[in-house]
């Protein structure tokens, strides 16, 4: 007797909230254009199964996870399913992943008939490209609207809080461009937004896609920050490295200790190699503004100080490469695809949600703004040390109010932006400090001018941190106190 697509689900603990996400958008797609690109309605079933089945190996080996998905329908057949079509659905599911090129010379795609080839890729093509929709794990692609026309079908797609998904469909698209005649476009859609988190949600499926959207962020700018003609894409994969870390502390009572503790310790690293040069980038766009440049401009000490600058940028490049390219780095990415993908959707198949979602996001945001109060003094300091410490309490709580923030009253979502504000104070004399206490000293000797004009802007920001805290408001600093 086979098993069904259920009991293969359970038994190796499929990720089915990915892969029952990706069967809708998919099925989705072929309902609206089917008729128009003559494929049998029957088909349906076959791409069903082929999407809901298509991780199903991930659990047994994750880095081949494509190919061990198609072996365990292949071994173990499908209830429901004729001979054949075991071999057809295995099939369809090799083409979700990987290199198309690589993916279409499969041996097992080889080995079937030219109709049943032609069959297997047309299908394939809609759960490659449903697959990409939800590259980022998070379940918010939505297709809101499908036009077919003569030459092309146009996709209306909601992707709120990641638009990479859009971008990583559109690539997979690419066996569609093969399959079918009609070009595909997947156009954005604005409207229909909806939170990530709710209060029904169990805390570790809350904690699945909010780290989630944070590690898929931090694969999405590889390529930008490894090309290196844009600052951002590094700046992204920091921020997103810090919130991965604010996260598995949230959720720490949520999430297999192990495998929790090395992806952070991971991330610490990670954020202590990129940190240098996103610092030298926040430097030298500085050194590039107006204000910055003219009064400098006159200064013959100004020209070999700034190349000395770029230089120093220059050489962070081997480090970068090295790091995002390195074993450690990938190490995190294998910890951090295991912990999301396989022992989370395990751990809420076997352990029931002991917490509510919504009063543990109380408490934490609660205890974030209390950790604040009890620091406020440091804000009267003139020490770098203890403003960056300062700023980093105030960046916690501000990201625990924005991860919760569907879940807290007004008031604390007031809070969160306020205390947003005081933080963005800080950052300013933080990137002041970094080059005053780091890169003048080093190098040819920087312009008097310059040295001047970051001291009165280190003033200028206090003066700001010392208004923008009584913004902050007693009234909401007092509710947490």
């Amino acid at each position: 007797m086979h098993p069904t697509i259920a009991e293969l689900c359970r038994k190796y603990h499929n990720e089915s909230v990915h892969t029952e996400h990706v069967t809708a958008l998919a099925l989705s797609l072929f309902d609206k254009t089917r008729a128009r690109l003559k494929i049998p309605g029957a088909d349906r079933r076959l791409l069903e199964a082929a999407a809901r089945l298509h991780d199903v190996g991930y659990s047994v080996n994750p880095l081949h996870h494509v190919e061990a998905s198609a072996q365990i329908v292949l071994q173990e057949g499908v209830k429901g399913y004729r001979e054949k079509q075991p071999t057809l659905i295995a099939a369809i599911m090799l083409l979700h992943g990987g290199k198309l090129v690589e993916a279409v010379r499969h041996p097992l795609l080889e080995e079937l008939t030219d109709s049943q080839r032609d069959r297997v890729l047309r299908l394939g093509a809609f759960l490659r490209l449903a697959d990409g929709l939800d590259y980022g794990h998070i379940q918010n692609a939505t297709i809101t609207d499908v036009q077919v026309g003569r030459k092309n079908v146009e996709a209306r797609v909601a992707s709120p809080l990641f638009s990479h998904n859009l971008v990583r469909a559109d690539r997979k698209a690419d066996l569609w461009r093969r399959a079918f005649p009609l070009e595909i476009r997947l156009v954005p859609d604005e409207s229909g937004a909806r939170p990530l988190v709710s209060a029904d949600l169990p805390p570790a499926e809350a904690a699945r896609r909010l780290l989630s959207l944070q590690y898929k962020t931090i694969l999405a700018n590889i390529d930008g920050t490894l090309d290196g003609s844009d600052v951002e894409p590094l700046h992204r994969i920091r921020v997103a490295t810090r919130r991965m870390r604010t996260l598995l502390q949230v959720f720490r009572k949520h999430l297999p200790r192990e495998s929790a503790e090395f992806i952070d310790e991971a991330l610490r690293e990670l954020g202590r190699e990129l940190g240098p040069a996103r610092d030298l980038d926040v430097w030298i766009d500085f050194l590039r503004t107006d204000a910055a440049r003219q009064p400098l401009t006159a200064s013959r000490l100004w020209q070999p100080f700034l190349h000395h600058q770029l230089r120093c940028r220059y050489l962070q490049d081997a480090t970068v490469r090295r790091s995002l390219r390195g074993a450690h780095f990938g190490a995190l990415r294998h910890h951090a695809a295991r912990l999301l993908r396989a022992e989370v959707p395990l751990l809420l198949e076997t352990a029931p949600a002991n917490e509510v979602l919504e009063s543990l996001a109380r408490r934490k945001f609660t205890k974030a703004a209390r950790r604040v109060r009890k620091q406020a003094h440091l804000r009267h300091s003139n020490a770098s040390a203890k403003l960056h410490r300062l700023r980093g309490m105030l960046r916690q709580a501000r990201y625990v109010g924005e991860f919760f923030a569907p879940l807290l009253d007004p008031g604390d979502r007031k809070l969160t932006q306020r205390l947003h504000e005081v933080e963005q104070d800080l950052a300013r004399i933080h990137d002041i400090d970094i080059a005053l206490e780091e890169f003048l000293p080093e190098g040819p000797t920087s312009p008097r001018a310059l040295v001047q004009q970051l001291l009165k802007r280190r003033q200028r920001a206090l003066d700001d941190i010392a208004r923008a805290w009584k913004r902050l408001g007693s009234f909401y600093i007092a509710a947490h106190n």
